[in-house]
């Protein structure tokens, strides 16, 4: 027997799916790929679209989630995991919901390290592992938000990208452990 919460998402997968399929196939083919996990944490992200928690999103929370998603070069059950703990830090009221200035910011980070390893528009599990990394160094008091002023730090990175990156591979262990 499902419990609520299960019904709710897998009404929200089914619908996202549903549409998806008729409104960006290519994105339809490459997430319908992923296990069963991978479908688990791809109902966390779309769960942050779902403002009004009626597990249908409308077609503009869909085009929303289409343009993060789309970003993924292979969905998979560790790269959707590794998209929910990005989506945590960017979320940055903490209300588990993106809200348009949130994903302005998501869909910016995510271009920049669409280009950390590669010159296409999608992120490896490895570049999103990469993000990730620097997002837990610029929280420097480790509550999974960036506060403020780890905002401000991030915006000046965002600034100057080249040099951003550079900065993470010459100080951040965590980016260095994922480059050997």
């Amino acid at each position: 027997m499902s419990t609520e919460r299960e019904q709710h998402r897998d009404a929200l997968l089914s619908h996202f799916l549903e549409h998806t399929a008729q409104e960006d196939p290519a994105l339809y083919e490459r997430l319908i790929k992923v296990d069963e996990e991978g479908m688990r944490n791809l109902a966390g992200v779309l769960g942050r679209f779902d403002g009004a928690s009626r597990a249908a999103l409308e077609a503009t929370s869909r085009l929303q989630a289409c343009r993060i998603l789309s970003r993924l070069h292979q969905p998979s059950t560790d790269s959707l995991a590794t998209t929910n703990r990005i989506l945590d830090y960017l979320d940055l009221n903490a209300n588990s919901k993106l809200e348009e200035s949130e994903i302005d910011l998501v869909v910016e980070v995510f271009e920049l390290f669409a280009r950390a390893e590669s010159q296409n528009d999608t992120l490896s599990l490895r570049e999103l592992q990469m993000l990730y990394a620097s997002l837990r160094k610029l929280d420097r008091n480790s509550d999974l938000r960036l506060d403020a002023q780890e905002r401000v730090e991030l915006r000046r990175g965002l600034d100057d990208p080249q040099a951003f990156l550079a900065n993470e591979k010459a100080n951040n262990p965590w980016y260095r452990e994922l480059l050997t």
